[in-house]
């Protein structure tokens, strides 16, 4: 925790973590290559990484504030507003994002267990059946490594993909509930 409160400010009163962000311009928060309005917007690629990274660092009990410096720029409660929708728009984006490739990796997982489950029948099946004749025992052992295969795919996909998917989520959604600010120097 100490390391933590050298590399972040930390509002003891409100046990906050705050992650400084110095911007030229509103602008700069967002994707150059999408000129869509502020609501609507992808943020900078590599703001987006800086968010998702100190978010990893920090334990998710505590609550993040988002703080950006907006260097000699004039104060514009319009454009800070947009620019403070579209961002939560863009975390709760992402968060949809997340939450269809879950949908997705379920339906996988199940898909993975059936034909598994199907080959590892064949295969048992097939290898009693075709005992005496060598091609056909190879082929029901195919069936047997088919199966588990898919088996193993699906466990993959359990253990290793939806752990990252619902970490992510989580970031995503600590990211979207936290406090974003606007400082001008």
């Amino acid at each position: 925790m100490k390391e933590l409160k050298k590399l972040y400010k930390f509002e003891e009163a409100e046990s906050k973590f705050v992650l400084d962000v110095q911007l030229e311009d509103y602008r700069d928060a967002y994707s150059d290559w999408d000129f869509s309005p502020f609501t609507n917007r992808d943020l900078d690629d590599d703001l987006t990484e800086y968010l998702l990274e100190c978010s990893y660092e920090i334990p998710l009990k505590y609550e993040l504030v988002i703080k950006f410096y907006i260097l000699s720029r004039e104060f514009n409660q319009a454009r800070e507003d947009k620019s403070i929708i579209g961002m939560r728009n863009y975390f709760k984006y992402q968060l949809r994002k997340l939450r269809n490739r879950r949908i997705r990796v379920i339906r996988d997982m199940i898909t993975f267990t059936v034909f598994g489950s199907v080959l590892l029948l064949a295969g048992a099946y097939f290898s009693d059946l075709f005992s005496d004749s060598l091609l056909l025992s190879v082929l029901a052992e195919g069936f047997y490594i088919g199966g588990w295969v898919m088996l193993w795919e699906m466990f993959s996909e359990w253990f290793f993909v939806m752990k990252k998917v619902r970490n992510n989520a989580k970031h995503f959604e600590r990211l979207s509930n936290s406090r974003i600010m606007y400082t001008y120097e």
